[in-house]
Parts: C-alpha cells; structure tokens; sequence
C-alpha cells in the first residue's frame, strides 16, 4: 500500500503527477542477453558471456475512472501519452516506493514509452484499466535522505 506510479508534466524541473486509481504495479522486469561462447574445447557444458541489458516493462492495473484526467485526459492522462507520436512518446516515469514512518523516501525513476493500454467493463464488477510502460534505458533508485 502507498505505491504510486507518476508521469512527469515535461517541465523544467519536472513536476511529477500521479496516476490515480492505481490497484496494483509490476516491474520493471529487467533481463540480460547472453551469448554462447561454447567452441570444440568447453567440453560438455555450454559458456556464455552477459549480452545488453533490457530494461523491461513497468505494467498496472487501476479502477477505471473515466472523468479522471491522470487517466483519461488527453494532455498529461495517461492515455494522452499512449497516442503521442514516436518522435516524442519518451517521458520521464517514478513508482514511489512506500516507506514506514521514519524512513527516507525513494522511488523508482525511469525513461518510458506507453505502449499497452486496456479497459475492461463488466456487467457486475468495477470498470477495470491496465497499462504497460516500456523502459527505455537504466531504471534508476534514488532515496533521499
């Protein structure tokens, strides 16, 4: 609980809005390449070396409101940011991490490109909305103290 994912308004500095609604967030899921270095002498067991890093993907799953401008606007909502075009769809993204009382505050920060957006309407349950966000980069954790 207290976990909020945050866009930045692409100020100088930036001001940095939450996207309310939120349920639950996963990621990013960082990998790692590898590539097979194996040749005629590594005997019966592959070898590998670390290829590029991915940064992964940050996904959500949110109650759907659609009178919410964080969600639904097309300026600064996070569906405004699914139709930028791919010249200007990276933008500045936080998880802020909750803490307990005492604790120094942190966050995740990281470049992104939405790239998934779904809304769900059942007939006997809230109205649903999920994104998915691809890292472009290296995540970065800062706590500040």
């Amino acid at each position: 609980m207290g976990a909020e994912l945050q866009r930045s308004d692409g100020a100088s500095p930036p001001n940095f809005i939450s996207v309310l609604g939120i349920k639950s967030i996963s990621g990013p899921s960082i990998s790692r390449d590898t590539h097979d270095t194996t040749d005629m002498q590594s005997g019966t067991y592959r070898q590998f070396i670390g290829g590029l890093v991915d940064g992964g993907e940050v996904s959500f799953d949110a109650n759907f409101l659609p009178r919410e401008a964080t969600q639904y606007q097309e300026e600064g909502g996070f569906m405004g940011a699914f139709d930028l075009s791919s010249c200007d769809s990276l933008e500045e993204w936080r998880i802020l991490i909750p803490v307990c009382e005492g604790e120094p505050e942190g966050y995740l920060e990281f470049d992104g490109i939405v790239t998934g957006q779904n809304m769900e309407f059942p007939m006997d349950d809230i109205m649903g909305f999920s994104g998915t966000i691809k890292v472009s980069g290296r995540p970065r954790l800062v706590i500040e103290t």
